[in-house]
């Protein structure tokens, strides 16, 4: 039978069901090796914690899964409101002439849900994965109107949903900096700052007589770093990174030289051996870079943590204006300073040369992670380097050879870890 409740905490609908929310759970089987605990959001036996905001809809559970069923668009709302998290779970729809999505950051009125919606679309379009602003501005990822912007989504999420079968999903909120997988794929990298928290809901789209289903509903709250926010020196946020949802978005020279690792249960990137790696001129040999981003001028920030030996050379390496394997920038940032060490380089087709024109001594690796920011103005050539205090470069230099390009972190020869990186820039 079916009922509906628009009291919080109440059940809407519930059968006896045999399964928990961890039996045959992706997510949830997947986050119990993470010691920072997940949330399942649907207990598998009834709906509390959910509740209708509609004098319309109708909601089951059904074998450990949320069945919708409704005559008009209507959402599911949990009681409690997020802030930066990775939200999981599956759902599956009835057939392609059906519509639903994942709310996310969203708010409710007597009749209305509204906000950021990642899409489960099963149509021909495949827009599954896009970012909707319900209620509001519509279309965010891909731009409605924009042939381009649709055909690229098309063509970077093709196969990622799959008809006639459990989808599973990610949102992943911190900040401004939104991310939505389907099924294991990145379906939309996006900026937006137009709401920092909400509910999680679950939608039907109103036709009539169809069962969306819904499984494997999980949270995981997360902590944003202090400094991420939409804009910095005039400059918008274009990337952020924790390592929470993996490593899918950067290119190494060596792979295996690379790892994600689970330090306390927060994830980092770490350079954990030497790269067997050969660069055509004599230039670091480890080196970690984002996929498919340029800047010119910009700001990065990140969590920086050096392993090896002390010595004079123990370094970290930033690398930026990255053309390609013999033409970019970096700043060695080392325990002592010298004509290799401690220093901004060119690499131009040649061996590495310094172009540094102050610097302190050297900095003190230590032990933990150092907060490393890296700011660049392509128009005067400036680069500031800058460890742990804000106020105050460590390095400094100018030089204009090269523009935009890549940007990218590792060591010379040496080992460490990478987390929270923040860039904000100007894309050419």
């Amino acid at each position: 039978m079916l009922c509906r409740s628009t009291e919080w905490g109440t059940s809407v609908a519930f059968v006896a069901v045999s399964c928990s929310c961890v039996l045959g759970m992706w997510t949830c089987v997947a986050a119990a090796s993470d010691t920072r605990s997940w949330t399942p959001l649907f207990n598998g036996r009834n709906l509390d914690g959910w509740g209708n905001p509609y004098d319309w809809g109708e909601a089951r559970v059904d074998d450990g899964q949320i069945v919708l069923q409704a005559e008009q668009k209507f959402f599911l709302v949990t009681a409690k409101r997020y802030r930066d998290f990775l939200f999981e779970g599956e759902v599956k729809m009835p057939d392609a002439q059906s519509n639903s999505g994942f709310m996310f950051r969203c708010h409710q009125e007597h009749n209305k849900v509204y906000g950021y919606q990642a899409e489960v679309d099963p149509s021909e379009r495949r827009w599954s994965g896009g970012l909707y602003d319900e209620g509001r501005r519509g279309w965010l990822n891909p731009r409605n109107n924009d042939g381009d912007s649709v055909k690229a989504f098309v063509e970077s999420t093709k196969g990622a949903f799959r008809l006639d079968d459990w989808n599973r999903y990610r949102i992943h909120c911190i900040g401004p900096s939104i991310r939505i997988y389907v099924n294991g794929i990145l379906t939309t990298d996006y900026v937006d700052a137009t709401d920092r928290d909400g509910y999680i809901a679950i939608q039907h789209h109103g036709e009539a007589g169809k069962m969306y289903r819904f499984r494997n509903l999980c949270l995981r709250e997360l902590p944003a770093p202090a400094a991420l926010r939409e804009a910095h020196n005039g400059l918008p946020l274009v990337f952020f990174e924790d390592f929470e949802s993996g490593t899918d978005r950067w290119t190494q020279t060596d792979p295996n030289a690379w790892k994600l690792i689970d330090q306390d249960g927060n994830h980092a990137y770490s350079q954990y051996q030497q790269s067997k790696y050969e660069p055509p001129v004599r230039s670091p040999l480890n080196i970690a870079r984002i996929k498919n981003l340029k800047v010119s001028d910009f700001v990065v920030q990140a969590k920086i943590e050096q392993t090896g030996r002390e010595y004079g050379h123990r370094d970290m390496c930033v690398f930026f204006g990255y053309q390609d394997s013999s033409h970019f920038y970096y700043t060695h940032i080392a325990s002592a300073a010298d004509d290799a060490a401690h220093s901004i380089h060119i690499v131009n087709g040649a061996p590495r040369a310094p172009i540094v024109l102050e610097r302190t001594r050297g900095v003190d690796w230590g032990t933990g992670y150092h907060d490393v920011r890296v700011v660049r103005n392509v128009s005067t050539g400036s680069i500031e380097v800058f460890f742990d205090d804000m106020n105050k470069p460590v390095m400094r230099a100018v030089d204009r050879t090269f523009g935009a390009g890549g940007i990218g972190f590792g060591t010379f020869d040496d080992t460490g870890n990478v987390d929270d990186v923040i860039i904000w820039g100007r894309k050419p």
